[in-house]
């Protein structure tokens, strides 16, 4: 008779070498690999998928920047009645009217309105005055100053126009506070995608501390790089870097933040879906160099529920209006950094509710496991069965 013991599989211990290791990560760096098993079918699928997304980003900024066109801009104006009314009869624009060319100055200052205009008693020497403030964007300056001279037009009068808030020279069309923005919110969200395929799912309490600490360190890292990089290389900051520097942390933050709770209910893929749509979207609705009110209704809708035109915003008004009217942008990126944070607390409810329900049932399995060996006679003897390694005899 020979006796053979089954006992458990042996676990074989992982091998601790970097070949392993790249592997099991896909593949060795080094190279570009086999290739994929299925070549054709996923050349196929992979470079549709790339196509699209092009075209994707060319429809996006093509509609969003191709023809900037006036729509839903708030001005203030001032002075004669007359010509108040008929330019509130044409309903093109929306208008404020103000007391005083000190309130309308005033008005555009505080970030209340997009320009103003006052508008002169008739007289041979009769001049239209119009408000600007290119900080919030050339574009939009452009087309203020433009009403302005149109408005001299229609009353056989001159025009002149200031700028209450004039770019600066190193930054002549305003484009390095949008590249600024975009790239911290890029990184920021790539970051905190690649952050969750390294560290992993956030699934525990000290996981959600880690991943919380980790973020906020390379969010300021990435802001204070960016903030480095056009200051000193640059010249484009208008004011003390320090609130610059945070404008762009609170953006990696909102940013970084909301990607996390994504990655952590939806996994990687979900991660990457948010980031495009924020690099396809996103950065179109914050209306870039133009401004916002540049853009098509579809835009502007889009501006309240991406982030970086509340950024962008709100570096204009730090760097240009004294830090006017930043309460909302501040409101709405906390509001972005506080659903990344509910929604991976959600996550890890779900995965603890989750893992609780399959040790109840394991649970379940062993206790009937157990009735049923103290169900018989030998029940003793089936109950030491279940411990005991099964035997084989040949």
């Amino acid at each position: 008779m020979t006796h053979v013991t089954e006992s458990a599989p042996r676990r074989e211990e992982t091998p601790q070498h970097p070949e392993f290791e790249a592997a099991v990560a896909g593949g060795a760096l080094t190279s570009e690999g086999p290739g994929s098993q299925h070549r054709y079918r996923n050349l196929v699928l992979g470079g549709i998928g790339i196509l699209l997304f092009a075209l994707a980003m060319l429809t996006s900024y093509s509609s969003a920047f191709g023809n900037p066109t006036p729509n839903n801009v708030h001005l203030a104006v001032a002075g004669n009645a007359d010509t108040i009314v008929a330019l509130e009869q044409q309903g093109s624009l929306d208008l404020t009217v103000v007391s005083s060319e000190a309130k309308a100055r005033a008005a555009v200052l505080d970030r209340e309105v997009d320009g103003a205009v006052v508008l002169p008693p008739a007289g041979e020497n009769a001049v239209v005055t119009t408000y600007i403030a290119s900080g919030a964007g050339r574009g939009l300056g452009q087309a203020v100053s433009g009403i302005g001279d149109s408005i001299a037009q229609r009353l056989k009068t001159t025009s002149t126009t200031t700028d209450l808030a004039p770019l600066p020279k190193k930054d002549p069309v305003g484009s390095i506070e949008f590249y600024a923005i975009l790239f911290a919110g890029l990184g920021a969200a790539l970051g905190a995608t690649v952050f969750g395929r390294i560290l992993g799912t956030v699934d525990t309490s000290s996981r959600f501390v880690e991943r919380s600490i980790v973020l906020v360190l390379y969010t300021g890292a990435l802001a204070g790089l960016i903030t480095l990089w056009i200051d000193t290389a640059l010249g484009a900051v208008t004011v003390n870097p320090g609130a610059v520097f945070a404008v762009l942390w609170l953006t990696g933050l909102a940013i970084g933040g909301a990607v996390t709770g994504v990655a952590a209910l939806g996994g990687t893929l979900a991660a990457l879906l948010t980031t495009l749509a924020l690099v396809i979207l996103g950065n179109t609705s914050s209306g870039g160099p133009l401004g916002i009110h540049l853009l098509n209704d579809f835009f502007q809708a889009l501006y309240y529920v991406f982030p970086q035109g509340d950024s962008l915003d709100l570096l204009r008004s730090v760097q240009y209006f004294d830090g006017a009217a930043i309460s909302g942008p501040i409101i709405r990126l906390a509001i972005w950094a506080v659903a990344g944070i509910l929604l991976t607390l959600i996550a890890m409810l779900i995965r603890s509710r989750k893992e609780a329900a399959t040790r109840l049932k394991g649970a379940g399995h062993r206790n009937e496991d157990f009735l049923r060996a103290t169900a018989s006679p030998a029940s003793y003897a089936d109950l030491a069965a279940l411990d005991k390694p099964a035997e084989v005899t040949a």
